[in-house]
């Protein structure tokens, strides 16, 4: 894949059965490195709550923090379309008013559509995103973000999550609003491809099975850069972890006995 991905062209790769490919990230050099790879869609997603500022989950984010990362990536992308998620804290409240205004911030920041993560709960913010012209990634399945929020799962989270009907129900919803793409996370794989074939918007998967329209990862997650908990749908291509922590170990070894620096160092 070559050359400036759009909205278009996320539409025509579905029909042509390519597979679209997201990352999410939220540093420049990172965005740059996969930009230059071919990734179809770059994130800049609430999951840097975790990743970038290290907190226990993404309740933290403010749209603030999503403008300023957004405007990191951008600075480092030519290609890839360029999402940016509206974090919890701005739509909580269910003022779609607000939200479009954040969600503006967002797009003035760089941003090509943003995500929203939720279902019927939310109808009425997706609405007033749209109404506004702003192009809406839609987002259900796990909702990880709303875990702390929620106390974990409770018996009504887990039977929705559970029940294909309210799943499928909510993606329909969700394309009548006017959605440009969707973003399942963690449904039966068999659901992700019923639900592929029948949205005529494209809908990628984290953790729905490998018949939908493309994939996303998190950058640290599929790099390693830890090696806590993962995710079974997340397949880790390297473990970086392992390899910074060598090296940092080799830095600190020969600092201390004076093999670094030597000759070929010194000015």
């Amino acid at each position: 894949m070559s050359g400036k991905i759009t909205i278009e062209e996320l539409f025509a790769m579905k029909q042509r059965g390519e597979k679209i490919t997201l990352l999410s990230l939220a540093d420049y050099y990172s965005a740059k490195l996969v930009d230059e790879q071919g990734i179809s869609c770059i994130l800049i997603g609430d999951s840097l709550g975790r990743y970038l500022q290290g907190g226990d989950d993404n309740l933290a984010v403010t749209t603030w923090d999503m403008y300023y990362y957004t405007r990191i990536v951008r600075k480092a992308v030519t290609n890839a379309f360029l999402i940016a998620d509206l974090p919890f804290s701005s739509y909580e409240a269910k003022d779609g008013k607000e939200t479009v205004e954040q969600a503006r911030s967002l797009m003035d920041a760089g941003a090509e559509a943003v995500k929203l993560e939720g279902a019927d709960a939310y109808f009425g913010v997706v609405e007033e995103l749209v109404k506004a012209g702003i192009p809406v990634v839609g987002h259900i399945g796990l909702r990880d973000t709303y875990l702390r929020k929620l106390g974990g799962f409770p018996a009504t989270e887990r039977d929705h999550h559970k029940d294909w009907d309210w799943i499928l129900s909510n993606a329909r919803s969700l394309h009548k609003l006017g959605v440009k793409a969707l973003l399942l996370e963690c449904v039966p794989a068999v659901l992700g491809e019923k639900i592929a074939k029948e949205l005529p918007i494209p809908v990628i998967g984290r953790g729905a099975g490998s018949k939908v329209d493309g994939q996303a990862l998190i950058f640290q997650e599929m790099m390693g850069y830890h090696e806590g908990f993962k995710p079974k749908f997340v397949k880790r291509y390297a473990r970086l972890s392992q390899v910074m922590s060598g090296a940092v170990r080799a830095y600190v070894e020969e600092t201390q006995s004076q093999r670094f620096p030597s000759d070929e160092h010194e000015i």
